[in-house]
């Protein structure tokens, strides 16, 4: 079983998932190019670790970015088992919270023998830094116009003193000095609320790397404020996870954690605006002002290794299976938590953090669509969604071609359109306002009225043109939606298409519906234009010298065949000026 990062990479070796490069490599941009190269290949390519990056600790990308690697964390044979075992946890939760929690036979019963325990010490304390120093810790540079170094996707604790209760998100974390650290906090999470709601003091907050691989998955999947992380990842282990008080703040940790940092946020203290670095939306991150995190202590075991996320490209390509857990996650509980038509759920690959979903429902009554987007854009799982596409039941959710087959047949963009305004990730850059803009559902469920006759000359409802072409319908007359985007972009790559659809409109400001036709502007916008009152994030990719430099001691990495670097197909996009674009 495994319950250590050590032993989970042990694993992957067997199993031929890891390559371990021995090479000094730097992290400043090279970690970052050589793993976007790694998992651009099929099947997402292979776990890189690298043991000479020139910090005191070891390294390893890509944990995450196949079936099999996500199945093996679980410690399972495939992503359906995945999903059998996710389901039996909600399950037990709600029997629990239904009272039949002492039947010895059924799953609430169980879930009681999974409670996390607590020991006076641990393996995540074998060295204790005081005073802390974080120009220890293997902070990357991503990206050539990133302005701080920076963690992603980092588990993090943090305790109300005043409730005496704990959040347990991920975050993004920038370096600062040698101990602070900026947090960022997403819109209407729990930790936001306990920063925002606590009267003046110090709120005690725990970041921890490696350890069980399922922290940094789980971490990463939205869960309602009933849910513990602790308590579900002792369920999924079946073994309760053993926790260790900080050396430095009223918290517990994970024992078998490589890394812990320790600190706190002072209430209605210092929020410095935010350096701007690479997203996994595949753009540079907007303007702002973040929490400091001061650090007052570092622990760590004996030989830790550190695994990072690597902000994605634009289309993914480091994430793009953990799109299939994600959904996964979520859908075992969206009947419970988002709405009880709801049936199946998808997060297309372009999709970052649920921003564009599918969601498969049972109809019973008109209105019902519009019923179920607003449950799904209220609730704490699925809030943060920006385009909601609904069809029936018996859809397949996962399959391309049966959703265009409804929007084609069933979806009328004068009738089946829903706009909203609400709360929206911060990665989100093309919002109006850091975290709040538009909403947009598409109802493409059978409305029991005659269906549109369609040819099949194109199964794809949405026409990409750019927006110099004056007549783009003569190419696709039976067309439902049509999206402008810039001239640079090749109109042949349909999943850049999307991803730039979803990244680059606002619901409202960019989308209207004329002669019965769904227009939507998915191009680059300039400061002033359409009220937009901040400038326009760069698209991230690799810079030219890097991509040379890799190139040249790609044979001394001996990790196969050369790779052609993704980050080619983005340098046309690349606008003048640095992180954002200069007017």
């Amino acid at each position: 079983m495994i319950h250590y990062l050590d032993k989970y990479l042990k694993t992957l070796i067997q199993e031929k998932e890891l390559i371990t490069i021995n090479r000094l490599v730097d992290p400043n941009l090279e970690i970052t190019e050589i793993t976007d190269r790694q998992s651009s290949l099929p099947h997402g390519g292979k776990a890189l670790l690298f043991d000479n990056n020139g910090t005191s600790f070891p390294v390893v990308t890509n944990l995450f970015n196949s079936k099999k690697r996500i199945a093996l964390a679980f410690g399972l044979d495939n992503m359906e088992d995945v999903a059998t075992r996710i389901s039996a946890f909600y399950e037990a939760i709600s029997q629990y919270q239904s009272g039949n929690r002492f039947m010895k036979k059924s799953p609430a019963y169980d879930l009681t023998q999974y409670v996390p325990r607590t020991s006076r010490s641990g393996s995540c304390q074998e060295i204790a830094l005081f005073p802390p120093d974080l120009n220890r810790i293997p902070f990357l540079r991503n990206r050539p116009f990133d302005e701080a170094h920076s963690l992603h996707d980092v588990p993090m604790i943090m305790k109300n003193p005043y409730m005496n209760s704990y959040a347990i998100e991920s975050v993004r974390i920038l370096w600062h000095s040698k101990t602070t650290v900026q947090i960022r906090l997403e819109a209407g999470s729990r930790a936001a609320f306990f920063v925002n709601d606590s009267s003046k003091g110090r709120i005690p907050v725990t970041l921890f790397l490696g350890g069980d691989p399922l922290y940094t998955l789980t971490g990463n999947f939205p869960h309602t404020a009933d849910i513990d992380l602790m308590l579900l990842g002792g369920y999924l282990r079946k073994k309760p996870i053993v926790k260790v008080p900080c050396l430095s703040q009223p918290l517990e940790v994970p024992e078998n954690c490589d890394l812990v940092i320790e600190g706190y946020i002072e209430k209605n203290a210092q929020t410095v605006p935010t350096a701007s670095c690479g997203e996994n939306t595949g753009f540079y991150s907007i303007g702002g002002k973040e929490p400091l995190m001061h650090v007052t202590c570092i622990t760590h075991r004996k030989n830790p290794v550190i695994p990072l996320i690597t902000p994605s490209l634009g289309l993914a390509c480091s994430m793009r299976f953990v799109a299939k857990a994600f959904s996964i996650f979520v859908e075992t509980n969206i009947e419970q938590s988002v709405a009880l038509e709801a049936r199946k759920l998808c997060y297309p690959d372009f999709s970052k953090q649920g921003a564009a979903a599918i969601v498969a429902v049972r109809k019973y009554y008109p209105g019902q669509v519009h019923k179920v987007a607003n449950s799904f854009w209220g609730s704490d799982l699925t809030g943060l969604n920006k385009l909601l596409i609904v069809v029936d039941e018996h859809v397949n959710v996962f399959d391309r071609h049966q959703v265009n087959e409804s929007i084609r047949k069933h979806y009328n963009p004068s009738r089946d359109t829903f706009f909203s305004r609400g709360p929206l990730s911060l990665r989100g850059h093309a919002a109006p306002q850091r975290g709040f803009g538009g909403k947009i559902c598409i109802d493409a469920t059978d409305k029991h009225v005659q269906p549109q006759q369609v040819s099949s000359a194109s199964d794809d409802p949405c026409l990409f043109y750019h927006k110099s072409e004056t007549n783009p319908l003569s190419r696709n007359p039976e067309a439902k939606i049509l999206i402008a985007v810039d001239e640079e972009v090749n109109l042949k790559k349909r999943e850049m298409c999307y991803w730039l659809a979803i990244n680059q409109a606002d619901p409202i400001r960019d989308v209207n519906i004329n002669n019965g036709i769904l227009h939507v502007d998915a191009c680059i916008k300039k400061q002033g234009d359409r009220g937009i009152t901040r400038p326009w994030p760069n698209v991230c990719c690799s810079s030219l010298d890097t991509i040379q430099a890799v190139d040249n001691y790609w044979e001394r990495l001996k990790i196969g065949k050369p790779v052609v670097s993704p980050s080619l197909q983005f340098h046309a996009l690349l606008r003048p000026g640095n992180a954002q674009i200069s007017e």
